[in-house]
């Protein structure tokens, strides 16, 4: 009836209930009230979908997600509530709702006869249950007194004991205490008789020795005579100025000009230029490779069965000692198919895997959440027949770090400068990142990239007007790169500056503005404050964030810091955050590829390319399956 439908929505504090497929398909749900956005299209996106399932709540203003699977048939749970409530029935409630659905609806879903759930009543008499035992357990109970309780009546008990013990104990000191007061004061009438006889005595001895000591000292007394100090010279000496090693002559004018770097040499500086030419500009049998190397072939070009891979693992592993995840598995591969995994088979091997994954330089909370995630969607699933546990975690853990390091958005930096120039309009690229990065050198290889691969017009704008140097860098690139350089010396406001590179490009139709900022740490507040005000001031088409592959747990810090500033220090209602990264130095760092990993990971963005060495041709785009076979070998 409409009253009954009334009352359970007055009486339901939840927004919305559903229940549905990992592949997505809505199996039953239910909606309280009006929901403003779609926060579960969010949770599947930006949650399930990035391997973050290691924690079981998320915050979507203005709600709250939480959420269960159910592993052994590919569910999912999921009940939004307001961010502003405190429901402390919500995990009574998914647990509940989840063992009831599976144990009615189980032979269908695995028959895939997957509709005509009738589950509203069910759903009703659980919601009204957990709140009956939420409430019970707030309802105030009514204290025993202490004496009421089992600790009570020990207590009184050993009270009982101790005060008879007591009373015992005293009637024993007061008869012991009477017989030696009697001889206390038997002993004390004897001591005193003596004592006195003895003071008597020393006291006529002190006053005979009074006496002697009278006699012999006279009335007066000699004073001795003073004695003058006398301050010894003092020997030391003056203070010399220093003499410094080498000629005793003066300084000259002449000499001076040796030193002086105020004039031009134009020979120097085009040995200078040529020195840099060799060092940057390729030869001409070096060409572009689209991704980086993969020494190895992929799955795909290289198919064999799951025997054959096990037993050259297993062959590998005894003349090599084997890779991470031949360790990780050895003490569980001897189980056999159709086993229901627990976290008892999994919790050895997953925490071996998270200390390899550190030791591939994988920030340590990343490597944490990365196996919480996977321990979540392996408890409670069968493995297939003839299927070794082995076999199922490491599948698990590769299509986990496949869909993490998979960009979720597709960024193709030529095909947008591209089309930025059907437009009439400069693709502007703004590269930021901390000192010592090699910011400036891989702004030149992309560059060069654009003009070589897309024929684009582009043009460099120095906006690091902080540190020394950094414009005649970034001006001797422009001259191996034969590219129009946009500066305006030192000490000026980056976002102005990059404000009229923008503007200049688009009036002499140049395609492409590359943006040079200054290297930045992360917690340098006022020039990540002018790098949000030039990224608000100028709208850039992409944000480049340029980090070394060398780093651990210092990615995930900076990468945190750049966006949360970006973010904090923006007048926008929408900050623009970071849009890509670019990993230089990927070709030092051997098979320790967890910064690649562990910036994904922070930011959901993708790695847009890696640096691999000095040339401008060093630059290619990620290969997902080198990294993942790289971080479990």
């Amino acid at each position: 009836t409409h009253f009954h439908l009334l009352v359970l929505l007055i009486a339901i504090m939840i927004d919305s209930f559903s229940i549905f497929t990992k592949g997505g398909l809505v199996l039953w749900s239910k909606t309280f009230c009006k929901i403003k956005g779609a926060p579960v299209d969010s949770l599947i996106k930006k949650v399930l979908l990035e391997e973050r399932t290691g924690e079981n709540q998320v915050t979507f203003d203005p709600y709250i997600l939480k959420w269960k699977l159910a592993n052994e048939l590919e569910l999912i749970f999921v009940v939004v509530y307001q961010s502003i409530l405190q429901l402390l029935y919500i995990d009574e409630l998914l647990d509940a709702v989840k063992n009831s659905f599976c144990s009615s609806y189980a032979s269908e879903i695995k028959q895939n006869q997957l509709e005509g759930f009738n589950f509203d009543s069910t759903f009703e008499d659980i919601y009204r249950q957990c709140e009956e035992n939420a409430k019970e357990k707030k309802r105030p109970r009514q204290m025993k007194s202490f004496l009421d309780t089992k600790k009570g009546q020990e207590v009184l008990q050993m009270t009982k004991d101790e005060k008879r013990d007591k009373q015992l104990k005293q009637k024993k000191q007061q008869e012991q205490s009477e017989s030696e007061r009697s001889e206390n004061e038997q002993q004390q009438s004897q001591s005193e008789s003596e004592n006195s006889e003895a003071d008597k005595n020393s006291i006529d001895e002190a006053r005979e020795q009074l006496r002697k000591r009278m006699s012999r000292t006279g009335s007066g007394r000699k004073v001795a005579p003073k004695v003058e100090k006398v301050t010894p010279p003092s020997t030391k000496e003056a203070r010399q100025p220093r003499v410094w090693d080498g000629p005793s002559e003066t300084f000259t004018k002449k000499d001076s000009l040796l030193f002086d770097r105020s004039k031009s040499n134009n020979g120097d500086d085009e040995a200078a230029f040529n020195d840099m030419k060799n060092k940057f500009l390729p030869s001409a049998d070096e060409t572009y490779q689209e991704e980086d190397d993969d020494s190895g072939l992929d799955e795909e070009e290289s198919p064999r069965s799951e025997s054959q891979a096990n037993r050259s693992s297993d062959n590998g592993s005894r003349r090599t000692g084997g890779g991470l995840f031949s360790k990780l598995t050895s003490q569980i591969k001897n189980f056999t198919g159709n086993k229901v995994l627990t976290e008892e088979d999994l919790e050895p091997v997953l925490k071996q895997f998270r200390t390899g994954l550190m030791a591939k330089n994988v920030a340590t909370d990343i490597s944490q959440k990365l196996v919480d995630s996977v321990m979540t969607s392996l408890v409670g699933k069968k493995t297939a027949s003839f299927t070794s546990v082995a076999a199922t975690v490491k599948a698990t853990l590769e299509e986990s770090l496949e869909r993490i390091l998979t960009p979720k958005r597709s960024i193709d930096i030529l095909a947008e400068a591209l089309a930025a120039k059907k437009q009439g309009r400069p693709y502007v690229i703004v590269f930021v990142g901390v000192n010592g990065v090699g910011k400036s050198t891989n702004m030149a290889k992309v560059c060069y990239y654009l003009k070589q691969k897309g024929g684009l017009s582009a043009m460099i704008a120095a906006c690091d007007t902080f540190r020394a140097g950094a414009v005649e860098q970034v001006k001797q690139h422009a001259r191996c790169l034969e590219v129009p350089l946009f500066e305006r010396g030192y000490g000026k406001d980056p976002a102005a500056i990059a404000k009229e590179a923008v503007k200049f490009a688009r009036e002499n139709e140049i395609n492409v503005v590359l943006v040079d900022t200054a290297g930045r740490m992360q917690d340098n507040e006022p020039l990540m404050r002018a790098l949000s005000k030039l990224v608000n001031v100028n709208n850039p088409d992409l944000v480049l964030f340029v980090g070394e592959a060398l780093v651990g747990n210092d990615a995930v810090d900076q990468l945190t810091k750049f966006n949360q500033s970006l973010a904090d220090l923006s007048t926008e209602h929408q900050p623009r955050l970071i849009d890509g990264i670019l990993l230089t130095k990927f070709d030092t760092v051997d098979d320790k590829v967890g910064a690649a990993l562990s910036m994904v990971y922070t930011t959901g963005q993708p790695i847009v390319f890696v640096g691999t060495g000095q040339k401008y041709t060093n630059l290619r785009k990620l290969n997902v399956k080198t990294v993942i076979r790289a971080l479990l070998a």
